[in-house]
C-alpha cells in the first residue's frame, strides 16, 4: 500500500490558534499538539490542494504537505495569505520539478530555527532518483522539524474540531 499524506503546519506555540483558523476559515478539522514550534492540522474536504479559505484567514507563516509516495511531493509557505514558497516533484512517468516560488532562504530560516544544518539542502529540491528508503519529503519535514507527516491525512484521524 502506498503513502498518502497530506497536512498543514501552522507555526504556533499552541493548538488553539490552529483550531481558531479552522473556524474562522469556516472549515472543520483535526488539530494535533504543538511540537517544535509547530501546530499540525488536517482539513475536512476534498484532499491534495490547497484549502484557499485557510489560506485567506492565515495570519501567520503556514506550510502545507503533501507526499504521495508512488508520485510526487509538494511543499508550500504561505506568510499570511502571500505564498512564499512554492515546490512540486512529480515521478509519476519521469521527474518533473516544479519551482514556481522557490525561495531557499526561507527553508533555512526555518532549518536553523530548529538548530539544524542548512548545509546540502539544494539537494532535497534538485533529485535525480528517487530514492523510497529515505525521501526528499521526509528529509525537509525532519530538517525544519515537522513532527506529524508521515502517513497522515484526515481519514487516518476521526476527532474534528
Amino acid at each position: 500500500m502506498s503513502e498518502f499524506s497530506e497536512s498543514y503546519h501552522l507555526m504556533a506555540v499552541d493548538r488553539e490558534t490552529a483550531i481558531e483558523l479552522i473556524k474562522k476559515s469556516g472549515n472543520k478539522g483535526y488539530v494535533f499538539e504543538e511540537k517544535n514550534g509547530w501546530v499540525t492540522f488536517l482539513i475536512d474536504g476534498p484532499g491534495f490542494d490547497i484549502n484557499e479559505s485557510v489560506v485567506r484567514c492565515n495570519s501567520g507563516l503556514l506550510a502545507h504537505y503533501i507526499y504521495a509516495e508512488d508520485h510526487g511531493w509538494q511543499f508550500q509557505i504561505f506568510n499570511k495569505d502571500k505564498i512564499v514558497f512554492d515546490y512540486k516533484c512529480d515521478w509519476s512517468d519521469e521527474i518533473i520539478i516544479d519551482k514556481d516560488c522557490f525561495d531557499l532562504e526561507v527553508i533555512n530560516e526555518l532549518i536553523v530555527s530548529q538548530g539544524n544544518e542548512t548545509s546540502n539542502i539544494e539537494e532535497i529540491f534538485d533529485i535525480d532518483e528517487y530514492d523510497f528508503e529515505d525521501p526528499p519529503a521526509y528529509q525537509l519535514a525532519e530538517k525544519i522539524g515537522l513532527v506529524n507527516y508521515e502517513w497522515i491525512s484526515l481519514g487516518s484521524v476521526n476527532k474534528f474540531v
